[in-house]
């Protein structure tokens, strides 16, 4: 019994000489990385004939899933030929040509809510391979209705719907570019937030390294923008557009090391999207702009997954406004001195959400870490991933 109590004593004395290492107590909680679980990965055969058959159609049904993605190989149609994966009633449809989204036959389609999915393969020209059907992604986590969470609430909870600030011209210019990141890493499904930057590669998307980390993960993403409702405190969903994964560019570790101290610890990943989101939904610029404590901000996030929120009032009863709280901090595994805190809300999904300044709509965070104290959740401050991207990011000054 000595022993053991003798080693604890010392691991606990070496946590606390670990760079990064928060102490526990005084009713504080542990730093959260606020990646969600949203579904299961399992094994699932299905396949067309070969060639693939003019008007051939099949539907499967998962029972009790929230949603569906089917992960694709051997994907190749000829010219002219499509297939669509959509639901039962056509109302969620997507489609695919050539061979798939990532062109190279091997793919994850979009998801389709709910736990029937149908695909139709028009095929008029006779000479396509057609495809497989490898695995399911088996949602277990409702993308669309508000269930129990990893909340990271400090107070009350003062998040909104986004549309309750859509009067502001800096938050509308501001949230056009965030958007649910769902994506696959090994055998599960997850929901991150990320936004579009600007960037020295068109469509440049930034979120947590510990959302995505590496090129396979960036080719299973589903980018979904637009996902919001159509007004403060309704039911009616915008019109969205979801874009996938391109090319992986550069991430940074989330968990310090001093082996490592240039790619570690900043907890960010850089990638582009296919396709040209930008040119739609427009990009957020960076800056490296000093700032003090006490500078408003906004949180725009989609946590849970769920249609977009904004962070602008610290309380339910909206009485404080967000606002920068602490500056070069270390909170949990974080690189030295990087982070800012603040007592807007998060949860569990939030992951990767920009932090904005509410002056002009710049990034001046990445939001990461939930409870990093019992007051407040934390973000990588924005001139600490200026500096570490390189000209990967093209970041202002102001």
């Amino acid at each position: 019994m000595k022993t053991f109590l003798f080693r604890l004593l010392v691991v606990c004395f070496l946590m606390a000489l670990l760079p990064g290492a928060a102490f526990v107590g005084g009713g504080e909680s542990p730093a959260s990385p606020e990646r969600v679980e949203a579904g299961k990965v399992l094994d699932f055969r299905a396949e067309t004939p070969h060639p693939a058959l003019d008007g051939w159609t099949e539907t499967y049904s998962f029972p009790g899933a929230a949603f569906i993605r089917l992960h694709f190989k051997g994907f190749h149609l000829a010219d002219g030929d499509k297939l669509t994966v959509s639901s039962p009633d056509g109302a969620q449809a997507w489609e695919y040509t050539g061979k798939g989204a990532n062109q190279n036959g091997d793919f994850w389609s979009f998801a389709i809510n709910g736990e029937q999915v149908t695909l139709s393969l028009a095929a008029p020209s006779g000479k396509s391979y057609g495809f497989r059907v490898v695995e399911v992604g088996y949602g277990t986590l409702p993308l669309e209705v508000s269930l129990p969470a990893p909340a990271i609430v400090v107070g009350s909870d003062g998040r909104e719907d986004i549309a309750c600030h859509l009067d502001d011209p800096v938050i509308v210019n501001a949230q056009k570019p965030v958007a649910r990141l769902l994506f696959t890493v090994r055998r599960t499904q997850y929901l991150c937030t990320g936004e579009l930057i600007r960037g020295a590669n068109p469509n440049t998307l930034i979120t947590n390294a510990h959302c995505i980390d590496n090129q396979t993960v960036t080719s299973t993403l589903e980018a979904r923008f637009n996902y919001q409702y159509t007004t403060c405190g309704g039911d009616i969903l915008e019109a969205t557009t979801s874009f996938a994964g391109g090319t992986w560019l550069k991430t940074n570790a989330e968990r310090y090391s001093r082996k490592k101290p240039t790619t570690t610890g900043l907890d960010y990943t850089l990638l582009t999207l296919q396709g040209s989101p930008e040119t739609i939904f427009g990009e957020l610029i960076p800056t490296t702009a000093a700032y003090p404590v006490g500078t408003p901000m906004n949180f725009i996030q989609h946590p849970a997954g769920l249609p977009k929120q904004i962070g602008y009032w610290e309380d339910a009863e909206h009485t404080v406004r967000c606002k920068i709280d602490t500056l070069n901090m270390t909170y949990g595994s974080s690189y030295p001195n990087s982070q800012t805190g603040y007592g807007c809300d998060s949860e569990g999904g939030s992951s990767g959400s920009a932090i904005t300044r509410a002056s002009d709509g710049k990034v001046i965070a990445l939001h990461h870490y939930g409870g990093v104290t019992s007051t407040l959740n934390s973000g990588t401050m924005m001139s600490f991933i200026c500096a570490n991207a390189g000209s990967l990011l093209i970041c202002d000054g102001n």
